[in-house]
């Protein structure tokens, strides 16, 4: 589980630290900065996942998600700054400008990983429990043998070092550290437009994890019916769409959605149902996945969803956060209300001063 998140300088997030529990709510009004730590954390996973520069590059390069603020600090503002701490492990990461290079390039602004460090947790980042050590492109190890080394190979300074990982078992607790942060999971927002993949037949496969963009759901509902909790997933739909039953068909291998709907005489396909209706779909089967990760990301589930299937999106969350810690961005007191008579969880409400997030623990 992870404990703590820390951000810094990354966008309107400037030097805020968060303590997580098992379920975590964060909402506030439009323009207070939930997204912007909703993307800090995907940042962390996609670190791990050799995707740092594009997910930067898709945010409008370092330039943009830097901080900046008109309270500056000449050493700090030159870094972005993002570390967690789980029962395992204490992972940071520091991304800033590259240095004046010697030689003509059209990619001077570039993010460059400066540091990068992993602790073993219990040890309050002793140089005893540091097994990943990296300033620039030196990168100091310890391997499978206890043994302190330094790696021989030349990295690339744009990426963080997981995605330069070579013989993984040499180093096991490295290894280790990058899968559990690349399993992560984050679910921001389902393309249910008139032509998504949403909406057509897909060619599917047994599929126990809905994709981020939610095009194999047919495939991931009909996973679950087989080899989930379909007793669970079929009482929070019928809850949402009551007189409703939805199923999955296969032709040729291409998997569809369907909805029978009482009073009419023919079935759905996707392409004829709501937005809001296919949205909801998507959110029941990523939550009950048949293999639930350690940690899911949620930003504004209730999106686009009728106030009526606000009672099952809160069962639905409650139920999911019984097997992965969740984190939730949310614009509805409404929901979090609903999820509490379900059980507890960490409550944050975030505001805006300056340009600058303020978070403060409800």
């Amino acid at each position: 589980m992870i404990r703590h998140i820390h951000i810094d300088n990354y966008r309107s997030a400037k030097n805020i630290s968060l303590e997580l529990s098992q379920l975590n709510i964060i909402f506030g009004p439009n323009g207070c900065g939930k997204s912007n730590i909703y993307k800090a954390i995907h940042l962390l996973s996609g670190a791990a996942s050799g995707q740092l520069s594009s997910m930067l590059s898709e945010e409008g390069g370092i330039q943009n998600t830097m901080w900046s603020g008109s309270e500056r600090s000449s050493h700090r503002a030159r870094r972005l700054c993002l570390s967690c701490e789980t029962d395992d492990f204490d992972y940071e990461l520091q991304v800033g400008f590259p240095d004046k290079l010697p030689y003509p390039t059209q990619f001077d602004l570039d993010p460059i990983v400066k540091e990068e460090h992993i602790w073993l947790t219990g040890f309050n980042r002793r140089p005893c429990s540091q097994v990943l050590k990296r300033k620039n492109q030196a990168v100091f190890l310890t391997n499978v043998h206890g043994e302190k080394v330094t790696h021989a190979g030349s990295i690339y300074e744009n990426e963080s070092f997981f995605g330069q990982l070579g013989e993984p078992h040499l180093y096991p607790e490295v290894s280790q550290v990058r899968e559990t942060i690349r399993n992560w999971r984050f679910y921001h927002e389902f393309d249910v437009s008139r032509k998504s993949g949403i909406r057509q037949p897909q060619v599917g496969f047994r599929s126990p994890i809905l994709s981020g963009d939610g095009n194999n759901l047919a495939a991931a509902f009909q996973t679950i019916v087989e080899i989930g909790d379909i007793e669970l997933l079929t009482e929070i739909l019928e809850s949402a769409f009551p007189e409703c039953a939805f199923f999955c068909i296969n032709d040729h291998a291409r998997f569809s959605m369907m909805m029978n709907r009482k009073g009419l005489s023919r079935p759905l396909e996707s392409s004829e149902m709501s937005d809001g209706t296919l949205r909801f779909l998507c959110l029941a089967v990523a939550l009950l996945s048949p293999r639930p990760p350690q940690f899911i990301a949620l930003n504004e589930p209730e999106n686009s969803l009728h106030p009526q299937m606000l009672p099952a999106l809160a069962k639905l969350i409650s139920e999911a956060s019984r097997y992965s810690q969740i984190w939730l961005t949310s614009h509805s007191p409404e929901l979090a209300n609903l999820i509490s008579k379900h059980g507890v969880f960490q409550l944050y409400e975030l505001s805006m001063t300056n340009g600058q997030t303020n978070i403060h623990q409800l």
